[in-house]
C-alpha cells in the first residue's frame, strides 16, 4: 500500500504530441530527488526556471539524459498543494522516461492513475 506521504513522479503531458514534455515529482522530498537527478548541490529558487542536465543516476561519471528547464513549486502554492517540480525536457518519450526512471532510482514511486 502507497502513503501520502509518498513523492511520487510522472509524465505530466501527453507523450509523443509535442516538441516539449513535462515530467512532474510531487510530495515532500520532490526538491531533493530533483536536486540528485540534476546533479545540483544548491536548491532550486522557488517560482524560478533554471537550465540544467538531467542525469541518468546520482554517479559522478553518469551520462546526461537531456537539457531541461527546472521549475520549483513550493507548496502550498502549487498545482498538487505540495512541494513540486517540473522538468520541461524535448518530448520524446525516451527521455522523459529516463527522467522518470532516474527519480524513480533516486527515491520516487511512479504516480498511480487518478
Amino acid at each position: 500500500m502507497y502513503s501520502t506521504d509518498d513523492t511520487i513522479v510522472a509524465i505530466a503531458t501527453p507523450v509523443g504530441h509535442g516538441g516539449i514534455g513535462i515530467v512532474r515529482l510531487s510530495g515532500p522530498q520532490a526538491l531533493d530527488i530533483a536536486c540528485s537527478v540534476l546533479h545540483r548541490k544548491k536548491p532550486l529558487q522557488a517560482r524560478h526556471a533554471t537550465l540544467a542536465r538531467a542525469f541518468q543516476s546520482r554517479d559522478s561519471d553518469s551520462s546526461a539524459i537531456d537539457q531541461v528547464l527546472a521549475t520549483y513549486f513550493k507548496s502550498p502554492a502549487s498545482y498538487t498543494g505540495e512541494d513540486v517540480v517540473e522538468f520541461s525536457a524535448h518530448g520524446s518519450p525516451i527521455v522523459l522516461e529516463r527522467i522518470v526512471t532516474a527519480a524513480i532510482d533516486t527515491g520516487a514511486r511512479l504516480a498511480e492513475p487518478g
